[in-house]
């Protein structure tokens, strides 16, 4: 609006010469250089990625001793170094008694925490989800809870690679809990 007005001066000097008008503009100038958002810098927040990965159970009796994943996940950084994801993982697990393999379908959600926010971030942060186990005689589907840790190093501006750490317990009703210990490697488009 002012842009308008200052416009307006330039083209009829005379618009000015009111002193209601003049008072205006001066004041709607005032208003728009004091209330005016700072300038910054747009940096990419939003992730989409893959990611392989390998798991080692470790409870007594239990049928899978180990297992792989394909991952597609995504996050969002919220402030201040922190972080929400989310990652589908697709899991082929061995059951090293009968030496079937379990073909599995999961959803974790996550937060982290980001020690450095440059081209190396190493992070720390917990997840939660569920798993649904295809084909077992006995349950099927597990809650999962648990620790994560990792660094992304960013090989561009906006593509990183990074290995990440888990410990994950894993609970159903009238089930044992089972523990796990894990790592994903990962490569994440930021845009």
């Amino acid at each position: 609006m002012w842009i308008l007005l200052f416009a307006a001066t330039l083209l009829a000097p005379s618009a000015l010469k009111d002193k209601g008008m003049k008072a205006f503009f001066w004041s709607s100038l005032l208003a728009v250089l004091c209330f005016a958002a700072p300038a910054q810098a747009q940096y990419a927040n939003k992730s989409l990625g893959v990611g392989l990965g390998a798991t080692g159970f470790f409870a007594k009796n239990e049928p899978s001793n180990w297992g792989t994943s394909l991952t597609v996940g995504g996050s969002i950084y919220i402030e201040n170094g922190w972080d929400f994801g989310a990652q589908i993982p697709l899991m082929i697990f061995w059951d090293a008694a009968s030496g079937r393999q379990y073909l599995a379908v999961g959803l974790s959600v996550n937060f982290r925490y980001f020690f450095m926010e440059e081209y190396i971030r190493p992070y720390l942060g917990a997840q939660l989800g569920g798993n649904y186990i295809f084909g077992r005689d006995t349950t099927s589907l597990f809650g999962e809870l648990g620790p994560i840790g990792g660094v992304d190093f960013f090989v561009s501006d906006s593509v990183s690679i990074g290995p990440r750490l888990f410990a994950t317990a894993y609970w159903a009703l009238n089930e044992p809990v089972r523990f796990s210990l894990g790592g994903v490697v990962a490569v994440y488009v930021y845009f």
